[in-house]
């Protein structure tokens, strides 16, 4: 796994946590509708991000890389032992 696969998962794991943070807020009304703007903007731009990802993986999956998908997947789970 090089690099930008690194920070691209990174990436999306912080927007995740960062939704959750989100919905977490809007539910318990924890900020005022003012703060919520910002937040809302944030989120909006996490979800994007997260389906361009989600999109991208889709057409690699079908596309001319997936065999070198399916040889990295393949050697992850060697090296993890299942």
């Amino acid at each position: 796994m090089n690099l930008v696969d690194s920070l691209a998962r990174l990436g999306l794991l912080a927007a995740l946590a960062f939704l959750g943070f989100y919905v977490y807020g809007l539910v318990m009304a924890v900020f005022s509708p003012g703060e919520m703007i910002g937040f809302t903007a944030i989120a909006v731009v996490c979800l994007a991000a997260g389906v361009v990802h989600a999109v991208r993986i889709t057409r690699a999956l079908r596309g001319p890389e997936r065999d070198r998908i399916t040889r990295d997947l393949r050697k992850l789970y060697e090296r993890r032992g299942f």
